[in-house]
């Protein structure tokens, strides 16, 4: 018996999951790290404000500052007061925090890369992908 769309993407979720924390494991960083420190990789002048990321990956104030605060300690960002406004601040990438986030990108994409999957059979599945996430949230997965 096979399951429905929900067990899939459940068992899909699980399985990624266990891939993702594998490989920045192997790092020494979270799952939850290597998310934050790739919004901020992404952003102009590898800066964004705290709030700016929470919005991008769905989560709290209260969490984002734990995590944060643990890429503080490690060295991976610093914060630094707003240019625009004295009572923000904004989350910066340090050169480490960007090597390692690249470090784990390049092992995420050799990871891909070993599934064998052909650039059709690749683009097919972001596609199908792409129109699920829209179905279960149409606000989050863009046009």
């Amino acid at each position: 018996m096979s399951d429905g769309l929900l067990g899939q993407v459940v068992r899909l979720n699980v399985a990624v999951d266990r891939v993702l924390a594998g490989i920045t494991g192997a790092h020494g960083i979270s799952v939850a790290d290597y998310l934050v420190l790739g919004v901020i990789r992404r952003s102009p002048g590898h800066r964004s404000a705290p709030t700016a990321i929470c919005e991008v990956l769905g989560r709290t104030t209260g969490g984002m500052t734990l995590t944060i605060d643990r890429l503080v300690r490690s060295k991976l960002v610093r914060r630094l007061p707003d240019p625009t406004d004295r009572r923000r601040v904004v989350v910066e990438a340090t050169a480490a925090g960007l090597t390692l986030a690249r470090r784990v990108n390049d092992d995420l994409h050799a990871w891909e890369r070993s599934l064998g999957a052909t650039r059709t059979q690749s683009a097919a599945i972001v596609d199908a992908l792409g129109e699920l996430t829209h179905l279960i949230d149409p606000e989050r997965s863009g046009p």
